[in-house]
């Protein structure tokens, strides 16, 4: 979530680099990796590794943590508990080994301590913290207290220290069923509605023109739930609204109460109306949870400004109170940041996500700035929306590192596809990626995060360029990008007005503006402003996607790929072989401005096979004894299916 605005302006500038208008939010910048990695050298931390990093009952899990050479630890001891409990010196202990000491050029000399906690039965929660004794000038100490806890060192979590820091973990044991996402989000195609900005409550649904960026333009609860036969014939099966409890600004990631429904956007009576309606017709719902900051004017954080004895004050880091505090990012006064080592903090958050689903019947949370709250949080938060209902879907926004990421299975059932999309946008958008580079990411990269969550991908959000500017509103480029998308695994999310051809005047990063709210744009209902052949094929891959469901759960094998006449083709099977078989799907791409041709083996398009969606016009297809030759569009792209014999 970005809160950066800019003022307004009318005249439009010229197009900044491609690469960076291309740029996801998720994208970390390699100085924060490397600041991260540093910071090792003056840190005991554990990083969420573990392994299993999600075990089954009566598995042993391995707990690893590292101190750095300029702390020398002479000790370490793991605390555990498996009742629900914070772990403190009275839990259960074990001496954690010191394994090996690695060097790393930012890290330096980096020692390892391991410790094994024993298997546990299914349904327990285990709560652990990592406790340090330092290396005195005097030799090994005898003190009864540990100098310093194990800290995390993920997400943003590095900079903190002391009573700011992450030092309590988590994980669970669960039967295997509740390892997996819920069975409905495997067919699951997501609609990102950004409430203010989607549909009004007039008759026609259109906003009143010349509103400022950042002022409220009136969607409605009522909107979405008028729009909701346009999105059912859109094949959306899925919806995710952003923000709806009472706050301050437009877009409400600034909450002062998490219970209430803002009533500019409508009734709690709306709300269930939309929730109702929408589960009729056999749509899922979404909110758009913000668990990490609220405004400073929530009560409860004036409260802890106001009394130091107040019972919220140490759900809030104050450095010095009452007027330096920890917040979004570190860069947002605006946003204070709620400690989730806070029991008070934790509580609040947790009883209102209950009440969402309890109250609403809503069907899981897209949860903002998940990396700021720590694990321990998210399993509690795991368990407690679980027990309520068992087929919640969580999807966290984890702006980090894969190797962040991965490590969510088991504390939500996805994450936002951030590497995903920006790989998307500058092979299809920006074109900055050759297809070569785009295959070598994608294939390495789905074998990395075979082990972690599932995941949701996007071609673009409310905090980032929309892609048809970034594709320099070209079309064509926007239909191949979702053809990819469609294709790959990930459950995936269309951004509200995508489908229609929406764009934008300039860059979110550009002066003189409106900031992010470029990529916010009020949807318009009039039908003489739509892109009717995009959302005609937008429609068609929401049937594809339900048609084959090896899309979802299928493997992915590359069988052709020539960077040099930019064409590329993979195929979706749940077979072992380089034979198109009933079900599969052959996906082709033709990236250049000339008309391509593509030399295939005969069996993977055998001649049973029939085309099931295209970009463009149909490939003509010309067959020999061993081979097939599919001569296809400038850029465009095509499915192939062989039928299911009936």
């Amino acid at each position: 979530m970005s809160e950066v605005f800019e003022p307004f302006a009318t005249e439009a500038i010229s197009p900044p680099d491609p690469a960076a208008v291309a740029a996801v939010p998720g994208d970390l910048p390699l100085t924060e990796v490397l600041m991260r990695q540093a910071a090792q050298r003056s840190q005991f931390r554990h990083d969420n590794t573990i392994r299993p990093l999600e075990p089954h009952p009566g598995e042993p899990v391995e707990v690893w943590a590292t101190s750095g050479e300029e702390l020398p630890i002479e000790r370490a001891v793991l605390f555990y508990t498996v009742d629900g409990s914070r772990p403190d010196l009275s839990a259960t202990e074990l001496p954690m080994q010191r394994t090996c000491v690695t060097w790393d050029p930012h890290a330096g000399y980096v020692t390892h301590w391991l410790a094994t906690i024993p298997g546990q039965p299914a349904g327990t929660l285990v709560r652990y913290r990592i406790a340090g004794w330092l290396l005195t000038q005097a030799g090994p100490t005898a003190a009864a207290e540990p100098q310093i806890w194990a800290q995390d060192g993920q997400g943003f979590a590095f900079h903190f220290a002391g009573e700011r820091a992450f030092t309590t973990f988590a994980y669970q044991v669960e039967e295997e069923e509740q390892r997996q996402p819920p069975a409905w989000t495997k067919e699951a195609i997501i609609y990102h509605i950004f409430l203010d900005r989607f549909r009004s409550d007039a008759a026609d649904g259109n906003f009143l023109p010349g509103s400022e960026p950042q002022a409220l333009h009136g969607g409605t609860l009522n909107g979405v739930r008028a729009a909701l036969p346009y999105l059912a014939e859109l094949g959306v099966s899925c919806l995710w609204l952003s923000p709806l409890h009472l706050a301050e600004s437009y877009h409400r990631y600034d909450a002062l109460d998490y219970c209430a429904v803002d009533p500019r956007l409508g009734s709690a009576a709306d709300l269930k109306a939309l929730v109702d309606e929408a589960h009729g017709r056999g749509m899922r719902v979404l909110l758009d949870f913000v668990p990490a900051h609220v405004s400073w004017h929530h009560p409860a954080f004036l409260a802890a400004q106001s009394d130091h004895q107040a019972p919220s004050r140490d759900w809030f880091y104050f450095e010095r109170w009452p007027d330096r505090y920890g917040t979004f990012l570190d860069a947002v006064p605006g946003l204070p940041s709620l400690r989730s080592e806070s029991e008070g903090a934790r509580q609040y958050i947790i009883a209102s996500a209950l009440h969402w689903l309890r109250e609403y019947g809503v069907d899981g949370f897209r949860l903002d700035h998940a990396i700021g709250l720590g694990f321990d949080f998210w399993c509690a938060f795991r368990r407690a929306t679980r027990s309520l209902r068992s087929d919640i879907f969580t999807v966290g926004e984890v702006t980090d590192t894969p190797d962040a990421m991965r490590r969510y299975r088991g504390r939500l059932d996805a994450v936002l596809d951030f590497p995903l999309a920006a790989a998307l946008r500058y092979t299809f958008g920006a074109r900055t990626w050759d297809l070569r580079r785009f295959e070598s990411f994608l294939s390495s990269y789905e074998r990395y995060m075979t082990t972690g969550p599932a995941r949701v991908s996007f071609l673009d959000n409310h905090d980032m360029n929309r892609f048809l500017f970034v594709a320099g509103d070209r079309p064509e480029l926007l239909k191949l990008a979702a053809l990819c998308q469609f294709t790959l695994a990930p459950v995936p999310v269309i951004y509200y007005g995508t489908e229609i051809g929406m764009s934008q005047r300039a860059d979110v990063s550009a002066t003189g503006f409106g900031g992010d709210a470029e990529a916010r744009g009020d949807m318009s209902w009039r039908r003489q402003d739509w892109n009717h052949e995009l959302l005609a094929f937008y429609q068609a891959l929401t049937r594809l996607r339900r048609t084959l469901p090896v899309l979802a759960a299928g493997e992915r094998r590359v069988v052709h790929l020539a960077p040099e006449q930019a064409t590329y083709a993979y195929l979706r099977t749940f077979g072992c072989g380089q034979r198109l078989q009933a079900g599969d799907a052959l996906v082709l791409f033709n990236r250049s401005e000339q008309v391509q041709t593509l030399m295939l083996p005969e069996g993977l398009l055998p001649p049973p096979a029939t085309c099931l969606l295209t970009t463009t016009s149909r490939p003509v297809i010309r067959r020999s004894q061993h081979q097939v030759a599919i001569m296809i569009e400038p850029l465009s792209g095509a499915v192939f299916s062989l039928p299911e014999r009936g």
